[in-house]
């Protein structure tokens, strides 16, 4: 069957100490069950690292592995992204900026992490709720209609003009799916970052039984791919 064009788009986010080519090849069952639906587009994160949990031996030659945070000289994370551009175009404005720069395509609609990058699409989500709710313009940016958080941890991630307008207890109110492995090993930082930072009017759970990667297992993807969908309509 032919691809139709411009699908509606979803941005995806690799995990701390991999890339957007890794994660390409661990959505590559999901994608394809979503070819003739969305259109999946994978970034990288600006940073060099170590290879993150799972990575190696099975990706060894996909090097270098990245990741989304900077940390200072006494491993402290910079939370907002920032220390890869300063001319005020770090974190969540330079993902919004990697979105705008992608390329021709169909709107972009979602926002999907794994791991670390449950981080990013979360600050892109909360970055628009803040900005909406403040009465801003938009302006180019996409509007996203929902966030799919595979295997998730920590904090979303903060722009710069979140901290300055943001409420630490806000909850993000866009829909969103949270992927959560139960054998995954740090199962315990998702079912936090589920509780802390997601709206319970708007978040649903997929519980697999899996560990810390993108589902794999045949009637586990195919349960992923109906929950996209299903989020997607419900937002229509």
């Amino acid at each position: 069957m032919t691809k139709p064009r411009n699908l509606p788009r979803i941005a995806c986010f690799h995990g701390g100490g991999s890339n957007s080519t890794i994660y390409e090849v661990q959505c590559a069952q999901l994608s394809r069950l979503l070819e003739n639906e969305f259109e999946l587009v994978y970034f990288d994160g600006p940073f060099l690292r170590t290879p993150g949990p799972g990575i190696l031996p099975a990706f060894e030659d996909f090097a270098p592995f990245r990741s989304w945070f900077k940390t200072d000289g006494n491993e402290t994370e910079q939370g907002d992204g920032s220390g890869y551009d300063f001319s005020g175009r770090d974190g969540v404005e330079r993902v919004w900026r990697l979105m705008g720069e992608a390329g021709p395509g169909g709107d972009w609609v979602g926002v999907m992490g794994f791991s670390q990058g449950s981080r990013i699409a979360g600050g892109l989500l909360l970055d628009q709720q803040r900005r909406v709710a403040m009465g801003e313009e938009l302006g180019g940016r996409p509007v996203l209609k929902f966030g799919v958080m595979c295997m998730g941890g920590g904090v979303p991630m903060v722009s710069e003009v979140g901290y300055k307008m943001g409420d630490a207890s806000e909850m993000i109110e866009i829909p969103t799916l949270h992927v959560h492995g139960l054998k995954d090993n740090f199962l315990s930082l998702g079912r936090q970052q589920y509780a802390a930072y997601y709206s319970p009017k708007t978040k649903r759970l997929y519980e697999v039984d899996y560990h810390h990667a993108m589902p794999w297992v045949k009637h586990e993807v195919q349960g992923l791919a109906d929950h996209i969908r299903q989020i997607y309509w419900d937002t229509e």
